[in-house]
């Protein structure tokens, strides 16, 4: 009976390798996939990428939270206005009463701003509530200490940025008549 197969000088070059290159490119793959999952595991539930903090102030007192907050002054006239979000997370309202910068007090309207069960109130909308301190003592890139404080007793207070009313904050134009 005649072999059916070429003579040894004829054959496929890979044909007897590619098994075994099958086989490396498998262990390969399977070290690769046994260290990315290691690393993973090795990060644990303290991981940096766990612990981001925002860019700007928060805080957070109960069931209320104020966000991103930064206050933007006026340097020709010291002016300054509060910018942020407060955010009532709670099934019962919330009132915020006050406002300090710097220790200096904010007016708030009224009895206060009214915030609803699950809703958000932004200080930075140009149709929203405007908390402007005439005679502020803060100062371009420096820190300002910010407290928001609500019927009820709870205190929220934040070390908020102070930032200039240029740039992205030219559409904050601070003063007694805003």
């Amino acid at each position: 009976m005649k072999s059916t197969l070429p003579p040894a000088t004829h054959r496929h070059p890979l044909r007897g390798r590619s098994a075994t290159l099958r086989k490396m490119g498998l262990v390969i793959a399977a070290v690769a996939g046994t260290a990315a999952v290691s690393t993973g595991c090795a990060a644990g539930g303290g991981a940096a990428t766990l612990q981001i903090q925002p860019n700007f102030a928060t805080g957070t007192s109960g069931d209320v939270q104020a966000l991103n907050m930064v206050v933007v002054v006026d340097p020709a006239t010291n002016a300054a206005q509060v910018t942020g979000t407060v955010v009532n997370n709670g099934d019962d309202p919330a009132t915020l009463s006050g406002v300090t910068v710097d220790g200096k007090s904010v007016s708030v309207a009224g009895a206060g701003l009214a915030l609803a069960p699950h809703s958000a109130l932004n200080l930075a909308a140009p149709s929203g509530p405007k908390m402007v301190l005439a005679d502020s003592t803060s100062v371009a890139g420096r820190i300002s200490p910010v407290a928001l404080s609500f019927a009820g007793g709870a205190t929220i207070s934040v070390a908020a940025s102070t930032e200039a009313n240029t740039g992205i904050y030219q559409q904050f134009q601070p003063s007694s008549s805003s």
